[in-house]
């Protein structure tokens, strides 16, 4: 028996099955490399419709070394952040900031560059932490709970507003972030929260789900959620990153009616996301049988966890020739699970590609196709297999 991550129900419902699978971002040094596996199971809660994993890989093996870091990651509306936090009632360059999941410590360098410069970063990934070291950012190496909440309470007070910025998703004690944001943040602060928006994924049949995602958050969740906190969401907008995102701003009120009357709506197309799950594969796998019985060469641009996740779960990987990156540190490594080779983008002409699926983020696809003029001026054909792209594969059905 499991219970929800939000609201400790037990009244959770199975969606998806997606099988045995490798963490996504622990590459491959060599192509035999054993790597061990956990269930990847996807469950809705019928009480406050939190959709969220159960059973899954341990958090110690996760986050022991982060890998991939924020700063390799393009990340357009970090700026608009700060200037959210510098429009609210009683910020000024004196308020006091925790940042927990901080990672490598380029957000709160970026508020220091913005004159906010009395930040505390938690972040338990021991890579990410040392090298927020060397930008000289106050950081403790930890992963936060209510224990450590009071500790930094009594050490430091409270603080002006508290942030997590695509770092909820990944925490499954989430009554116990409930407690440590009572604990942290002052009467009248607030919380600044950026998560994925799985409303994206219901809409689109996006199942390019990260196994480290153990929580599936709506604008309704994640309002209630923070509700348990006795915080007012005042400001909230959706972005593009990394599919789609939330931003919500929140201010500390004590305490916050919310109701869950959007829990039907959300079951039902839940459960018709789960329900279409076979059909997806099975589309996709007669969509690449026919290339391949047309002889065509299939790459993948982009070595993220996202595409990973989704080769993995469809079994698609013995359609596909190469995973190309951009980024060095990934080049020269195999992907987890499938075990394809990861090189350079000039391998889309030095192996004469046919077919090349995006899978970098949809504000960067243009970026990636103007790149690579000449490969399309050979017959080379670009699709998206992560969306919300409008260059989905023709064989998605939305």
């Amino acid at each position: 028996m499991f219970s929800c991550n939000l609201c400790s129900d037990s009244k959770l419902r199975k969606l998806i099955d997606f099988g045995y699978h490798p963490v996504a971002k622990h590459y491959l040094h060599n192509k035999n490399q054993e790597e061990p596996v956990w269930p990847v199971k996807l469950y809705f809660c019928d009480n406050c419709g939190l959709t969220q994993l159960k059973d899954s890989c341990p958090s110690e093996v996760l986050y022991d070394n982060y890998v991939t870091l924020s700063t390799w990651k393009f990340q357009p509306h970090v700026q608009h952040e700060i200037e959210l936090i510098n429009r609210l009632d009683g910020i000024n360059s004196n308020s006091t900031f925790i940042e927990i999941g901080s990672n490598d410590g380029m957000f709160l360098e970026q508020m220091a560059k913005n004159g906010y410069e009395n930040t505390m970063g938690v972040e338990p990934a021991n890579d990410a932490y040392k090298i927020s070291l060397e930008k000289k950012i106050s950081k403790i190496n930890e992963f936060l709970t209510p224990e450590l909440s009071i500790s930094l309470k009594d050490k430091y007070g409270q603080f002006d507003m508290f942030i997590s910025r695509q770092n909820m998703e990944h925490i499954s004690d989430l009554k116990g972030m409930v407690e440590s944001i009572k604990t942290l943040v002052k009467p009248n602060g607030y919380v600044l929260i950026e998560v994925p928006n799985f409303s994206c994924n219901l809409k689109t049949r996006d199942y390019s789900l990260w196994e480290e995602h153990v929580n599936y958050f709506t604008k309704e969740t994640l309002e209630y959620f923070l509700s348990l906190a006795g915080i007012k969401i005042v400001h909230h907008e959706n972005i593009l990153f990394s599919g789609e995102g939330i931003i919500v701003v929140g201010q500390n009120v004590n305490e916050v009616d919310c109701s869950i009357d959007y829990v039907p709506d959300l079951r039902k197309r839940s459960i018709e996301y789960g329900q279409y799950w076979n059909e997806f594969k099975i589309n996709i796998h007669n969509y690449f049988n026919k290339l391949r019985n047309d002889k065509k060469k299939i790459a993948v641009y982009g070595a993220g966890s996202r595409v990973f996740c989704l080769i993995n779960f469809t079994g698609i990987a013995k359609f596909i020739e190469i995973i190309v990156d951009d980024q060095l540190e990934k080049q020269n490594k195999y992907m987890p699970g499938g075990k394809l080779p990861i090189k350079s983008s000039n391998a889309l002409y030095d192996e004469s590609v046919d077919i090349c699926l995006l899978a970098v983020n949809t504000e960067n696809e243009e970026k990636v196709i103007k790149k690579h003029k000449k490969w399309l001026e050979k017959s080379g054909v670009f699709w998206s297999v992560l969306p919300p792209s409008d260059r989905l594969l023709p064989v998605w059905h939305i």
